[in-house]
C-alpha cells in the first residue's frame, strides 16, 4: 500500500513542504494578485461567535493601500469609533518570495503572512493562545475572519503502533473563537 494512503495526515505535512518550493505559487490568471487586488478601503460588519452563535456585532473596515512599491497599508478600524478602534499596521514584502509578507505593528511585533491561492494569511500564538488570521478575496468583496483558541493541546492521540503501523502522535486544540466579516470596497 503507497504511504500516502496508509497515513492521509503525512500527506497534508508533505503539502507544508511546498511552500519552499517556487512552483508552488504560480498565480493563474483567474487568482487576484496580492495586495494589488485587495487595495482599497473596504467595510461591512465583523460578527464574532462563540458556541452560542453571534454573541457580537460591530463594524469593521480595512484599509490596503500602497505606501511603495513594497510596503501596503494594513489598516484594521473595529466599532462606530474610527479613532479608538484603529489598528494602524503595515505589510511588507517578506524574503520569501512574492507570497510572504510581513505585517509591522509598529511596536516591535513582526507577524510573517503567506498570500496562497486567493487568501493572505497567517498564524500566531500569544500569551499561551494561537490566532489564525486570513484576508480572502472573493470576486467584488473580501472575507476576513479569525479563528482562536488556547495554544496548549486539548488531545493527543496516535502516537503508537496500530495494523502493523507506527502512527505518528497528533495534537488536536480547542477553536473557541471565531469571527468573520464580509468587506465591500467603500465607495468614497
Amino acid at each position: 500500500m503507497p504511504l500516502l494512503h496508509r497515513f492521509p495526515l503525512l500527506f497534508l505535512v508533505l503539502l507544508g513542504t511546498c511552500a519552499t518550493a517556487p512552483s508552488c505559487f504560480a498565480q493563474t490568471a483567474t487568482t487576484p494578485a496580492f495586495p494589488e487586488d485587495f487595495e482599497g478601503k473596504w467595510g461591512g460588519t465583523l460578527e464574532i461567535y462563540r458556541p452560542e452563535g453571534v454573541v457580537q456585532s460591530v463594524p469593521m473596515e480595512l484599509h490596503i493601500l500602497p505606501v511603495d512599491d513594497t510596503t501596503y497599508t494594513y489598516t484594521i478600524i473595529y466599532g462606530e469609533d474610527k479613532v479608538a478602534g484603529k489598528r494602524d499596521y503595515y505589510i511588507v514584502r517578506g524574503p520569501d518570495g512574492p507570497h510572504h509578507w510581513v505585517c509591522d505593528e509598529k511596536n516591535t511585533i513582526l507577524l510573517d503572512g503567506y498570500y496562497l491561492g486567493n487568501i493572505y494569511q497567517s498564524m500566531f500564538t500569544v500569551m499561551g493562545n494561537y490566532i489564525i488570521s486570513s484576508v480572502e478575496h472573493r470576486g467584488d468583496h473580501l472575507v476576513y475572519a479569525i479563528h482562536s483558541g488556547k495554544e496548549a493541546p486539548i488531545r493527543e492521540s496516535g502516537g503508537k503502533e496500530h495494523a502493523g503501523e507506527e502512527i505518528p502522535p497528533v495534537n488536536s486544540f480547542l477553536v473557541s473563537g471565531f469571527q468573520r466579516a464580509r468587506l465591500e470596497l467603500i465607495e468614497e
